[in-house]
């Protein structure tokens, strides 16, 4: 059993491309549980969902989000060609749910994660334009294109930390929540498509880079999948939404206030 207390808890949510819808699930039963969730540190698909946490939206809208976004909606070239789609899309779908905020005007103190695409280091964005730090964290790369931020060329921020726990306790928490949607178990069946190839070894990769941070969470939320779900299975949502309140129910079951 966990008693909270004093604690200022602090939210973690990783990346995962399609399985940051999963992220939802967990945020529901969070609200559920009335954890006071003070600070927010996401990256990637994570920090679509964490922007619009930490700006007040309701859950009711963050869901309505999350089974809005479509390949149908987002695939728009660009004629940016280190990308095949502008990560102006991105952007425009933050600002069209919470406006075109800036970071000191959310309810709950947000770090976005992205990666710098000449050093590789980690680019921790706290001010400015929430839509286009988030729009820079998501920007998956080769799909994406890089987005110019304070004159760095950025890209998604699970390369450089793709659950970042160790970011949310610099913002001040002691107590870490972190959700971890990449799948840590070896998929159901064989991945027999080119694109499914690339998922899986995408997520052999993100398990790797995520091993330190996820050891340094509090607790830690991981979805377990009924049947494969890829990075890019978008009509998946409502499953991955469902996944991520069953681990969610599952994990945070024995933390008290």
């Amino acid at each position: 059993m966990f008693w909270l207390g004093r604690k200022k808890i602090g939210l973690a949510l990783g990346g995962g491309v399609a399985r940051g819808i999963a992220h939802v699930g967990v945020l529901r039963v969070i609200e559920e549980s009335r954890l006071p969730v003070e600070y927010v540190a996401a990256t990637s698909a994570g920090a679509i969902i964490g922007a619009v946490y930490a700006a007040g939206l309701s859950l009711a809208r963050i869901e309505e989000l999350a089974l809005k976004i479509r390949w149908s909606k987002i695939l728009k070239l660009a004629f940016f060609r280190p990308g095949l789609i502008t990560s102006q899309v991105i952007e425009d779908l933050i600002i069209e749910y919470i406006g075109d905020k800036d970071f000191k005007e959310l309810k709950i103190p947000l770090a976005v994660v992205a990666t710098d695409l000449k050093t590789g280091g980690p680019v921790i964005i706290r001010s400015g334009s929430v839509a286009r730090a988030v729009s820079a964290s998501a920007s998956f790369p080769g799909l994406f294109s890089p987005v110019i931020y304070n004159s760095q060329h950025l890209i998604d921020g699970g390369l450089a930390y793709n659950l970042p726990v160790s970011v949310v306790r610099e913002l001040g928490a002691n107590f870490v929540i972190a959700s971890d949607v990449i799948p840590a178990i070896p998929p159901h069946h064989l991945p027999q498509t080119p694109l499914h190839v690339f998922g899986r070894a995408l997520d052999i990769l993100l398990n790797k880079l995520s091993f330190q941070e996820r050891k340094l969470a509090d607790i830690l939320i991981e979805p377990h999948y009924s049947e494969d779900i890829y990075p890019f299975d978008m009509h998946k949502a409502r499953k991955l939404i469902a996944a991520g309140e069953i681990a969610a129910h599952k994990a945070l079951k024995y933390v008290k206030i």
